[in-house]
């Protein structure tokens, strides 16, 4: 979700010649550019899961592009990206367990990828001439509907419903120019995690009684409704889930470091980059949740934090994938390799 919102990432770094060459012929960014809204004209709408958007002159999204949205690669079975989100989501279920020893974690990853501009932008305090609200960043079904940036679209609608713990997977759509490392279609996982006042306090010595909302200034470190000290309690959960979640994957010995950041959505905000073939890789963005976001979905009384995560970054890093866009691959010899029983086995794609 986070990078679109940040200094372009650096890229992974290059191991090896991509296999075979004509895959990714087949995918070239000129098959992609070829793709224009001609091929929609013979209609005055865009139909996806069987409603229809009319057209009007925000619309962008190609035929091409549309095509993938049946695709949900991440649900496919024996799929890298399927692999990896079945690791975060027993790591999730196992770290967060309520007092009846069940996961507090609820996961969602078959949301449909279409959202209002409303939900994509406006929920998330994305400012209106923020660069990712462009027609050359965005896909646009027409003025009012697109196809998510990211999963992040869902979160309001989700705390509105009354849940603290969830997790959204699913294929996200950013115009972007397509190289080893950058593809229009990919997929994120976002966890989101709210707390009482009270529940907060439970991470003090013996329940310490702390105040949580308090009317203050703006600062870096916090912001003008959170006391510093449960900001930090909330800074240590959330750090502490995923350094976890980073040593489950790659090993406890796992080099890591974290990096101030900034997202429209939360602050104070965090990068963590991890060191993985002699390189350091930014792997996921971070953050506590702007409380305006929880005020205007009901949860004014509770403080949360999030952190979102491209599953093809941890993909091409845990199994050596060199090649972003490999994962379309429908060849036998790219799949079979991930036909696994054990969603742990170590792989290396060959």
């Amino acid at each position: 979700m986070w990078s679109h919102f940040v200094i372009p990432i650096k890229t992974l770094a290059r191991k090896r010649v991509l296999r075979p060459e004509y895959f990714i012929r087949s995918l070239s960014s000129s098959k992609l550019n070829h793709c224009s809204n001609a091929e929609l004209k013979d209609s005055d709408s865009v139909s996806i899961y069987g409603n229809n958007y009319l057209r009007d002159e925000y619309t962008n999204v190609t035929p091409h592009i549309l095509s993938y949205v049946s695709r949900k690669l991440h649900s496919v079975k024996n799929h890298p990206l399927y692999l990896v989100k079945r690791r975060i989501m027993r790591y999730m279920y196992g770290s967060f367990l309520n007092r009846a020893g069940n996961p507090l974690f609820s996961v969602y990853d078959d949301l449909p990828p279409v959202v209002t501009v409303e939900q994509n932008f406006d929920s998330l305090l994305i400012p209106e001439d923020h660069p990712s609200r462009k027609k050359t960043d965005t896909y646009y079904l027409n003025a009012d509907f697109l196809l998510r940036t990211h999963t992040s679209a869902h979160q309001k609608e989700l705390i509105k419903s009354g849940l603290d713990h969830f997790v959204i997977i699913g294929d996200v759509y950013r115009r972007d120019e397509i190289d080893s490392k950058h593809y229009p279609v990919f997929h994120q996982c976002e966890a989101v995690r709210l707390l009482s006042p009270h529940e907060v306090c439970n991470f003090m010595p013996s329940n310490d009684e702390i105040k949580v909302f308090e009317k203050d200034v703006r600062k870096p470190e916090k912001q003008a409704c959170h006391t510093l000290e449960a900001v930090k309690l909330m800074e240590r959960d959330l750090k502490n889930c995923l350094v976890g979640l980073m040593k489950r994957l790659f090993g406890r010995d796992i080099e890591y470091k974290w990096t101030e950041s900034y997202f429209p959505f939360t602050h104070p905000s965090w990068e963590l980059e991890i060191f993985h073939n002699d390189d350091w890789i930014e792997i996921l963005g971070c953050g506590i949740m702007e409380q305006e976001i929880l005020n205007k979905a009901g949860a004014n009384e509770k403080i949360g934090w999030a952190f979102g995560i491209g599953l093809e970054r941890l993909a091409m890093t845990l199994y050596s994938i060199p090649d972003v866009r490999l994962f379309w691959s429908q060849d036998s010899g790219f799949l079979t390799q991930f036909d696994v029983n054990d969603i742990d086995t170590p792989i290396k794609y060959k």
